[in-house]
């Protein structure tokens, strides 16, 4: 990682982890104009890393994330003089690229070739619904409870929720959530398979996450970042179409010499030890 200092995030990497924590614990780690910018920014320096494998996403304060920071963000035109206004659909054209911005830095979370655990505590309040079911694996504390807040404040969920969560949780159960503005809390979340555990604290979870990072971490990167790509793609398409680009995948992808240590270390009795994954690099970046 670069010396690069966040306003909204931490980031430690230790053993191919790196621990992404989000740092406003005082303003419930609302997402503001700079989280946004942020969010982006550090997620692409986690995916150009090649010493990270697996990506722990945490948070400080009362609430994992109280969502949009609503003060932030406005159309652009609210001290334009009425007479200099655009009409209405100028506006909408501008708050639809603000939201097309914003679904981008959700879905960054799934285009990194690492595996994200989101480890929750305390609120998930609207855009941090869309944060986290962006994430591959999800764990609760206890206190943990999540709302698509946006219906509570006269608006639709529209950067990932709606897309997102009735591919995690049944369809009717994020109706629910969506149309009512309810809170589903720790044991439901479970029950319905929004989070793959919950714990009684939030250092137990974070214990929990770190220990199920290490776990994945010492697998081939490689295929790792092949599982992920297969599922994310073989979610959003049919059987058919799925089955087709794994078989490409395999094709392009699959390492003969990850699998021979992996195969040697199990019968050897010992850790298996890969390579990392080639640094990424944009193409107009020097090698220096």
């Amino acid at each position: 990682m670069s010396s690069k200092k966040y306003k909204s995030f931490k980031v430690n990497i230790s053993d191919h982890v790196a621990n992404l924590v989000l740092s406003r614990p005082d303003e419930l780690n609302t997402m503001s104009r700079d989280f946004w910018v942020e969010l982006g920014d550090v997620l692409e320096e986690i995916n150009k890393n090649s010493e990270v494998r697996v990506v722990v996403m945490s948070s400080t304060g009362k609430h994992f994330c109280a969502g949009m920071d609503l003060s932030a963000f406005s159309n652009g035109v609210d001290n334009i003089p009425d007479e200099k206004k655009p009409d209405h659909a100028r506006i909408g054209e501008a708050v639809y690229r603000v939201a097309k911005e914003l679904q981008g830095y959700i879905t960054s979370l799934e285009k990194i070739r690492v595996p994200v655990i989101a480890a929750i505590h305390g609120g998930c309040i609207g855009g941090a619904v869309d944060l986290v079911t962006a994430c591959d694996i999800r764990l609760a504390s206890k206190d943990a409870f999540f709302c698509i807040q946006e219906i509570n404040i006269g608006m639709a969920a529209d950067v990932g929720t709606l897309q997102r969560l009735p591919k995690i949780i049944p369809d009717s159960k994020m109706r629910e959530m969506a149309y009512t503005g309810r809170r589903m809390y720790a044991d439901e979340a479970k029950e319905t398979g929004l989070v793959s555990d919950t714990y009684e604290s939030q250092e137990e979870m974070l214990a929990a996450a770190n220990e199920l990072a290490k776990v994945i971490a010492s697998k081939s990167p490689v295929a790792i970042y092949g599982l992920k790509a297969v599922m994310n793609y073989s979610r959003d398409h049919s059987v058919s179409e799925g089955l087709e680009y794994n078989a490409l995948w395999s094709g392009a992808m699959l390492s003969q010499k990850d699998m021979t240590e992996a195969i040697t270390a199990n019968m050897e009795k010992r850790d298996a030890s890969f390579n990392d994954l080639v640094e990424v690099k944009k193409f107009n970046e020097s090698d220096s």
